[in-house]
């Protein structure tokens, strides 16, 4: 086979459309192109060469996450062989930026690289990659697809995008300090929805590709493919994200996208961690995935020493995680009393407690029973729920009103499960929340839905629960609650992010 040359790759970039004069970052593999004579060197001489004397050649140099304080002379550039070989050319710069440092050579090699180190955003205006924007300038995957394109985090900070995080690291100045940053709108982590951007970029005129010796070859326009990429992300903060549920660094930054947009809501959402998966870590892992920050328990999974609660509250908040309620059965007056003990060393707004059968008490008694707990409920800090349930003594909106009234408890609120109400008949938001009473008790809504004529569960909005009409109205009232997303049965671990999807898909239409 013989070796591409120099002159080779030259005819290869013009093919592209790389002109003469501009300013180009490389990102490049150099096993892409197959053997090549003199390697790495007769890559960047073929660049400077299709640049000219009046072009700039920029590569990143970013360095191995290595926890050492980032030298410019000393630390290696971790982009590849042609990226460390042009970081040792004599002549060519080399940002201090401790994340994202860039090594240039050329006409505005210095201009390119001002004052890097000073912008707290590795990717932002102030820096080589929103300056190459700004002046007009393309990237050059040789040989690399999206997956490696840096210009994508200078859009993603320039939205301020959810996910993007914030970290500490250190340099070393012009004059030998080592110097600590502060850095701010920080990418990381895997993107797999970058390679949507092809497409787009090819049929709106912002990338030609070309094959040199054996690399396929992308050559962007800075500025177009970032218009494109502003466009839609703005529209859809996940749109650079892949949709595989077992990519977890997708998962993750998904996550913290919708705990971003649930922030901005007056409600809190939920999810009952048991129902979620058998194994904590796991569940926790799900629920953090959809962007939720509040756990339901239950007691019965549940010791009642305070020191186990208490460890389990703070391993929670470890994880970021708070106790919206505790769940139980109605039970003796000083087992309800131990549990609202537990409840309030989890530090949980709630004990919440489903309504005993029909023939377990008479109403009467229940009455007095609530009275009990609500007043135990308080001395402990918490309020108590009370939740319907087909089958029991609040099995209809009426019978759980008149509960809530009959009580007149200030620490009583009601929890409302829309299936519930459904399965036997009723209608749960037109008959239920839409006018009466129920609605000022209401503090927690099981967001779950069911075919009522069939008895199966169903995608929320997709049976009789009217669960869209409620979510819509209590939103409407600033509802300050807890809306408790249920797994949808039947469909394991994926259940919760099956719940998730369609309760999105009703938040963008409401």
């Amino acid at each position: 086979m013989c070796k591409l040359s120099q002159e080779q790759i030259v005819d290869g970039l013009k093919s592209l459309g790389l002109a003469q004069g501009g300013i180009l970052l490389v990102h490049a593999s150099l096993s892409s192109l197959g053997q090549v004579e003199g390697g790495a060197e007769t890559v960047i001489e073929a660049l400077l060469e299709a640049l000219g004397p009046a072009g700039t050649l920029l590569m990143p140099t970013h360095p191995a996450r290595d926890g050492r304080t980032f030298d410019v002379g000393a630390i290696p550039s971790d982009m590849g062989i042609v990226s460390e070989t042009f970081r040792l050319r004599p002549g060519v710069l080399r940002s201090r930026h401790p994340y994202h440092p860039v090594a240039a050579f050329g006409a505005r090699a210095e201009e390119m690289l001002g004052d890097h180190e000073l912008s707290a955003v590795p990717d932002g205006p102030d820096t080589p990659y929103g300056r190459l924007i700004a002046q007009g300038g393309w990237v050059l995957l040789l040989g690399c697809d999206l997956d490696t394109l840096t210009l994508l985090h200078t859009v993603e900070a320039e939205l301020d995008l959810p996910y993007l995080r914030e970290l500490a690291m250190q340099y070393v100045d012009a004059h030998g300090k080592v110097q600590r940053l502060q850095i701010k709108r920080c990418p990381g982590e895997h993107r797999g929805g970058v390679l949507k951007f092809d497409r787009l970029f090819r049929q709106e005129g912002a990338m030609t590709v070309h094959r040199i010796g054996g690399a396929v070859c992308r050559l962007l326009s800075a500025p177009k493919a970032a218009t494109i990429m502003r466009r839609e992300m703005a529209r859809d903060p996940f749109f650079a994200l892949d949709d595989n549920p077992h990519c977890a660094d997708c998962v993750r930054l998904r996550g913290k996208i919708r705990a971003a947009q649930l922030a901005q809501e007056d409600f809190r959402l939920t999810a009952p961690l048991w129902a979620v998966a058998e194994d904590c870590e796991r569940a926790l892992s799900l629920i953090q995935g959809e962007g939720i920050s509040w756990v339901e328990l239950d007691a019965g999974h549940l010791g009642t020493s305070p020191v186990a609660l208490h460890e389990l509250r703070d391993r929670l908040a470890k994880g970021g995680f708070g106790v919206a309620i505790l769940r139980s059965q109605m039970g003796p007056p000083h087992v309800m009393a131990k549990l609202c003990t537990a409840a309030s060393h989890l530090g949980a707004a709630y004990l919440h407690v489903a309504a005993p059968p029909q023939t377990a008490m008479t109403p009467a008694q229940l009455i007095d029973a609530l009275r009990a707990l609500a007043e135990v409920a308080c001395e402990n800090g918490i309020s108590l729920l009370l939740g319907n349930r087909p089958g029991s003594l609040a099995e209809t909106v009426e019978q759980l009103a008149a509960l809530m009234v009959e009580v007149g408890s200030p620490h009583l609120k009601a929890s409302y499960d829309p299936a519930g109400i459904a399965q036997v008949g009723g209608s749960p938001y037109y008959g239920g929340l839409y006018k009466g009473s129920l609605r000022r008790f209401v503090r927690h809504v099981v967001l779950r839905d069911v075919v009522a004529a069939e008895g199966r569960a169903a995608a929320l909005g997709l049976g009789n629960g009217e669960v869209m009409e409620i979510i819509s109205s209590l939103r409407c009232r600033c509802f300050d609650g807890f809306f408790c997303l249920w797994p949808l049965p039947g469909q394991g671990a994926m259940g919760l992010r099956a719940a998730a999807r369609s309760f999105w898909q009703i938040m963008e239409r409401i």
